[in-house]
């Protein structure tokens, strides 16, 4: 009788918890989504009014923009603003501009931090676009809204022109911070990959569901195994990059960014930057997200 009733207490918990953890997933996902509806309302309610200020206190008071301009990274809120604010002036081609942004993945990655990604589209007065394409933003949770802990956004070039100008990346930063050495030997692993044309290995560097958001791919890549699939090289030649900023979030969770370039057999190069998100698994970094463009 005992063992009886034993077997039916298991089983009622089992039962009542089961459609709880359903219902807290479910909800879990939900707020991702309106959490990040939320943020891209007020980014575009503030970019269309050309307030700089409203755009700004969108951003943490530790936030970075890596953008297609020569002069990113733009580190804190007084650098952000001062970027928006030279936006938005006359003068400026995207004075009186509007801005139309879509999301194409977005998720919670630990209890405060967010991830998102899609494409851009500013346009003119006139609806002409000035400026298009792709961003995968890293963003902070606190007091219900999310907040860009790190904006990773790049435009579509226009004409993508390798330049014979030598491009000096300089030197890397080094860092005290936890799991530091676990993001140089991705970044290292990475370049050995790629310029080894090796498929199978880069993927490797990436979780099972990582997204990529790269210039030399179409649209927002979704998982390891299309990662793989859709590597064209396309950048072509040999591969470098440095790493020119990190900060270890906590709950095993890591950013990073910096900057890349790759040079042709004929001496041509092209350069961009980088600013991506990692998961640390014991020895190793692995990247959730790859969010990197041409400059």
């Amino acid at each position: 009788m005992k063992k009886s009733y034993l077997i039916l207490l298991v089983v009622l918990v089992t039962f009542s918890c089961s459609p709880k953890k359903q219902k807290s997933e479910t909800v879990s996902k939900l707020d991702a989504k309106t959490l990040m509806a939320e943020s891209m309302q007020r980014l575009t309610a503030a970019w269309n009014q050309g307030n700089a200020i409203e755009i700004s206190k969108e951003f943490t008071k530790d936030a970075v923009r890596i953008i297609s301009n020569p002069s990113s990274p733009f580190k804190g809120e007084e650098a952000i603003l001062q970027v928006f604010e030279s936006t938005f002036s006359e003068g400026s081609e995207f004075k009186d501009s509007h801005i139309e942004v879509k999301v194409i993945e977005t998720r919670a990655v630990s209890a405060d931090i967010y991830l998102g990604a899609g494409i851009f589209t500013i346009l003119n007065k006139e609806n002409e676009i000035l400026e298009e394409g792709k961003w995968g933003n890293v963003f902070k949770y606190n007091n219900g809204q999310i907040k860009f802990l790190m904006e990773s956004a790049h435009r579509n070039p226009k004409e993508n022109k390798p330049s014979n100008l030598e491009v000096v990346l300089g030197k890397s930063i080094s860092s005290e911070e936890p799991h530091f050495n676990k993001i140089e030997e991705s970044v290292r692993s990475y370049i050995t990959n790629y310029n080894s044309k090796n498929s199978e290995g880069l993927s490797m560097l990436f979780t099972d569901d990582a997204i990529q958001n790269v210039n030399s791919k179409e649209g927002i890549v979704l998982g390891r195994e299309q990662i793989k699939l859709t590597e064209n090289y396309s950048d072509g030649g040999e591969l470098n990059a440095i790493i020119l900023g990190y900060q270890y979030l906590g709950n095993d969770i890591a950013i990073a960014y910096g900057k890349w370039s790759s040079k042709a057999e004929d001496n041509s190069v092209v350069s961009g930057q980088w600013g991506n998100l990692f998961k640390i698994e014991g020895e190793t970094a692995l990247l959730i997200m790859e969010s990197a463009g041409l400059l």
